[in-house]
């Protein structure tokens, strides 16, 4: 397999698992980039000073593929080893969108939600669901199934949309 070779599926395998494993893990955006920029620093130092070796494929490569393999590797982990499932229900509001230009302007709905009492505020991917308008549609609750892994992360391992009349003023 040659380097290429190994770019293409590893960072194939990266997006993969940062879609199916790591948008379905609670965590604050904000504090998740704060501390990979801190350990892309300390790992950047460590390759310098040659404390970190990271073999023939070089820096680019490390930053590229290893070091984004490490880091969703460590949530394959917490992921895989979820449990006591809890549920949790909350009403929800669309997001609203605005499209268009100059002449022709639109609004819509989007999957994106704001969950009542602001919960997961900082969470996006909690909120946010890749999916057919249609099955949101005419719902305004949802109830998660969370687990917590073996490194304390909560999972959103399920969710499902249900009309309920008592979120129709919240």
């Amino acid at each position: 397999m040659t380097k290429i070779d190994k770019y293409i599926v590893f960072s194939i395998l990266n997006v993969i698992l940062l879609v199916t494993v790591v948008f379905n893990t609670v965590i604050n955006f904000y504090l998740f980039v704060f501390i990979l920029l801190i350990i892309i620093a300390l790992s950047n130092i460590l390759i310098n000073k040659n404390i970190l070796k990271i073999g023939n494929f070089g820096k680019k490569y490390f930053f590229a593929v290893t070091f984004p393999m490490i880091i969703n590797a460590f949530f394959l982990i917490n992921y895989v080893t979820g449990m006591n499932p809890t549920k949790e229900t909350y009403c929800y509001k669309n997001m609203i969108a605005e499209v268009g230009g100059k002449y022709s302007h639109q609004k819509g709905k989007t999957t994106y939600i704001y969950l009542s009492g602001n919960a997961y505020e900082y969470s996006y991917m909690t909120r946010s669901f890749f999916i057919d308008y249609k099955r949101m549609l005419f719902k305004n609750q949802i109830i998660y199934t969370f687990e917590r892994g073996i490194f304390g992360l909560k999972i959103r391992k399920d969710y499902q949309f249900i009309y309920n009349e008592n979120c129709l003023d919240k």
